[in-house]
């Protein structure tokens, strides 16, 4: 609902609750002051804050592993080549 209200509206959003069917038979949230509302509302907007940044973070670090794998790939099959290179090599010395 914070949303539509906007941020900081607390007393509307006290209204809201008190005239929504859906929290019609909710007592608790229809009794919590206009301080408690927004005591609530700002925690649970620092958690979802805190879990995108985790998400965002997995997924950063995804990414840069997915990268140092695809390097990985490629040195590594340059160094195949280079060994069987020296290998045929050393064969047509012997």
């Amino acid at each position: 609902m914070i949303h539509k209200l906007g941020y900081g509206n607390w007393d509307e959003l006290k209204a809201a609750f008190r005239t929504s069917p859906l929290f019609r038979f909710d007592w608790f949230v229809k009794s919590r002051t206009t301080q408690e509302l927004a005591r609530r509302c700002d925690t649970l907007i620092r958690l979802v804050e805190r879990e995108n940044q985790e998400y965002d973070e997995r997924e950063r670090q995804a990414r840069k592993e997915k990268k140092l794998a695809k390097v990985c790939i490629v040195f590594g099959s340059e160094l195949y080549a280079m060994a069987v290179f020296v290998i045929t090599d050393l064969k047509l010395v012997l």
